[in-house]
């Protein structure tokens, strides 16, 4: 929650559009009025359970019948022969990706997947072209006064200490930090993502095989920025088991259509090819079911058709970055979110992945995708995150928490080298050895919250 440049905004509000602020095109975007009557809270846990009450929005599939059919049909013809899985790269207007398969369980069960990349038996490295497009929220009163104001660009200049600027120099695009490795797996060098995937296929890729994030368009937001005012109909307190209030949510509905909105105004700015990925960043702000008023959403990631090509696929991610003294939120903080839907993207960029059924990491939810951080999101905060500490240009030291992610081979059942499960720590999802009275038929990965699935399908 901020209050800052408040006055900047009220001008920003009534002007529509400014042109001057760091050389960026600042953009007011317009919201629908949302289902909240006055007085009406929702619902939140303060982190322990941020997206159980949400679970629709974690990851979306909007594409046509005729879109998926054809992801389909390019998936089932990744043939390796004999048995084994071949990795063939994909032809749609999109982000470069590759197909596979895998089969698990008893049944002998044929799962295909797409990921994003290029084959990892073909080598070399392929830089994933991305935009950041920073959205600041302001929360309004009823006379059209700003209450709340939520701005990950530091007053429109994207600077040191900004949500922008900490994200930009992040683990997601630097590449100094070793991880250790463990379990089976080799340390490795690089940025987060790509050691990611780097240990799924660590046993058929090519040693100079990377998928990278490239230097981030607008991450300096000197393009555009983007800004909503949301009036209350549009957003409610958060209030905790105690019915204490502890910050503002907004209504995932309007929410969601303000940022179709966003997509479609920087099409229309600067383009959007489908090659192009698009994070949209906020700050610290959650969004929660206006129906159920389940709490809280703090990022999905979506496969729609493209706005500049609707042939092909637009694949994006929305992700509010935790900062600040008073984060309701922790142990979640900075680029935990960023780094959670950016990783799923990578391993599910069509939101058409489907696996055996598994439960998550505190026993909250069940699902049958893949996706790789819904496993551990509400773990225990030591299984969960991963601190990375770096040096960075603007920010001096800083440590960063990502969120520790299951790897493919924790869906597929079939360990690598002896039960790697989970990356960055290995020992997150691992042998069910704290567990004496389970079968490694039964229980295929837990840490300290504890955690099962099974038997296998």
């Amino acid at each position: 929650m901020r209050k800052l440049f408040r006055l900047l905004y009220v001008l920003v509000w009534s002007l529509g559009a400014v042109n001057s602020f760091a050389a960026a095109k600042v953009i007011m975007l317009t919201a629908p009025k949302g289902r909240n009557p006055a007085g009406r809270y929702a619902r939140v846990w303060k982190g322990t359970d941020y997206s159980k009450g949400v679970a629709a929005w974690k990851a979306q599939n909007h594409l046509t019948a005729t879109m998926n059919q054809l992801l389909v049909r390019e998936k089932s013809g990744a043939g390796g022969g004999f048995g084994r899985p071949g990795y063939k790269n994909g032809t749609v207007d999109t982000l470069p990706y590759f197909n596979s398969w895998f089969i698990t369980g008893g049944r002998n069960s044929v799962y295909t997947y797409s990921m994003v990349g290029k084959s990892p038996k073909a080598g070399g490295t392929t830089l994933i072209e991305n935009r950041i497009l920073p959205l600041f929220i302001v929360l309004l009163d009823g006379n059209g006064n700003a209450l709340y104001t939520f701005d990950p660009t530091g007053g429109f200049s994207c600077g040191a200490g900004s949500d922008v600027n900490l994200t930009v120099q992040s683990p997601l695009y630097d590449a100094s930090t070793t991880y250790p490795g463990g379990a089976g797996l080799p340390a490795d060098t690089g940025q987060l993502v790509d050691t990611n995937q780097r240990a799924e296929f660590h046993d058929v890729r090519t040693a100079d095989w990377h998928t990278l994030l490239n230097v981030p368009q607008n991450g300096d937001c000197a393009v555009s920025i983007y800004g909503v005012g949301l009036d209350p109909s549009a957003w409610a307190y958060l209030v905790d088991q105690n019915n204490d209030i502890v910050g503002e949510a907004v209504d995932i509905d309007v929410i969601a259509i303000v940022f179709q909105e966003l997509l479609n105004a920087e099409n229309a700015s600067v383009g959007l090819p489908n090659h192009v990925l698009p994070i949209l960043l906020t700050d610290a702000i959650a969004a929660y079911d206006p129906i159920s008023l389940n709490c809280c959403a703090l990022g999905f990631h979506t496969a729609q058709p493209g706005v500049a090509n609707p042939a092909g696929i637009l694949v994006w991610a929305w992700a509010s970055f935790i900062g600040g003294n008073n984060n309701i939120w922790a142990p979640l903080a900075d680029i935990t979110i960023v780094s959670h839907e950016v990783t799923e993207l990578f391993n599910n960029p069509f939101v058409n992945t489907n696996v055996a059924p598994w439960v998550d990491g505190a026993v909250l939810f069940a699902q049958g995708n893949l996706e790789t951080a819904d496993v551990t999101e509400a773990m225990n905060a030591n299984d969960a995150i991963y601190p990375v500490t770096l040096n960075t240009p603007s920010n001096g030291r800083y440590t960063y928490h990502p969120q520790n992610q299951a790897l493919l081979g924790w869906f597929t059942r079939n360990p690598l080298d002896g039960g790697a499960y989970s990356w960055p720590n290995t020992r997150t999802l691992g042998q069910c050895h704290h567990v004496l009275s389970a079968t490694p038929n039964w229980c295929y990965g837990e840490g300290s919250a504890g955690f099962f699935f099974g038997p296998p399908y």
